[in-house]
């Protein structure tokens, strides 16, 4: 079983994973994988660092996908959470896409498109280029200034 989210509040993601799935992040031209067990994280975020709106509403929504992806006890889906910055863009995606495009690749698409459609195009486009037809997926998000 793979699987990677991330649910995105103001100021703060929710990222979870399982598998061969990957949540990268792309802030100020850097893009960072967030899924890794050695990842650098933005330290410190607590519920004691967000806002109790944006903590309730991450809550409930992690609650609903973990009860619609139906976990059993034998799955160690892990979590955490993290600080996110207006500009953020958020990159969800199989390993279809990662084993194929370079995360300098990947970065310099993500530079140089602002519209995520066509960002998200490239990329696939760039899987399929090297090979990989069928297990390619990629999902896109960008944090908002608000």
């Amino acid at each position: 079983m793979s699987f990677a989210g991330a649910l995105l509040a103001p100021g703060a993601a929710y990222i979870a994973y399982v598998g061969e799935m990957r949540v990268y992040r792309f802030r100020s031209g850097n893009l960072e994988e967030r899924t890794r067990d050695d990842a650098v994280l933005d330290g410190g975020m607590s519920s004691e660092t967000i806002s109790p709106d944006a903590l309730a509403m991450l809550t409930q929504h992690a609650n609903a996908a973990t009860r619609a992806l139906g976990c059993e006890a034998a799955v160690e889906m892990k979590t955490q959470l993290e600080r996110t910055e207006s500009g953020d863009i958020f990159l969800v995606c199989s390993e279809g896409l990662w084993s194929a495009v370079s995360e300098h690749r990947i970065s310099g698409i993500l530079a140089a498109r602002h519209e995520l459609r066509l960002a998200a195009s490239l990329l696939m486009d760039c899987a399929h280029e090297h090979g990989e037809i069928s297990d390619v997926t990629c999902v896109l998000a960008r944090i908002g200034d608000t």
